[in-house]
């Protein structure tokens, strides 16, 4: 009685070799396809958050030009400190903050420039933001009126 080639069941060595080949091609493709997309995913809710940060900065020193009296005499700048009225706002080591009295807020991270000059009865504020690994940087410019009538 002899066993023939044709009655034997399994997979070849080949095959097995190539099923591999293709399982690591399709897992490889996978992969890559999920970090690019993860990576783009982070790249945006970076660009989101120090857009959101520059616009909450913006909007807060805003919101305290609006509810400061007399503001051509109660708004200063120095080198590092925009004072409006009891507030002071000041750019230390990525962050903006604000203080009034004693207590100490952080506006906003991921600032890379927080500039203001007060020329004229006009404030203008510059505030960038920190690119992602090294790309392209968020920033807002804007230009209030603090003079008289």
């Amino acid at each position: 009685m002899s066993i023939g080639l044709g009655n034997m069941k399994g997979f070849t060595l080949l095959e097995c070799i190539l099923t591999l080949c293709l399982f690591s091609i399709v897992l490889t493709s996978t992969v890559s396809l999920y970090l690019t997309g993860y990576r783009m995913y982070r790249r945006q809710e970076h660009r989101v958050e120090v857009e959101e940060n520059i616009m909450a900065v913006l909007n807060r020193i805003s919101e305290t030009l609006r509810r400061t009296d007399g503001l051509p005499d109660n708004i200063s700048v120095s080198d590092n400190m925009l004072i409006i009225g009891d507030t002071k706002y000041y750019y230390m080591s990525g962050n903006i903050y604000e203080r009034i009295g004693f207590g100490t807020n952080n506006l906003g991270g991921n600032i890379s420039l927080f500039e203001f000059s007060l020329e004229d009865d006009y404030l203008t504020l510059k505030i960038e933001g920190i690119g992602y690994l090294g790309e392209a940087t968020s920033s807002a410019e804007q230009v209030f009126f603090i003079g008289g009538e």
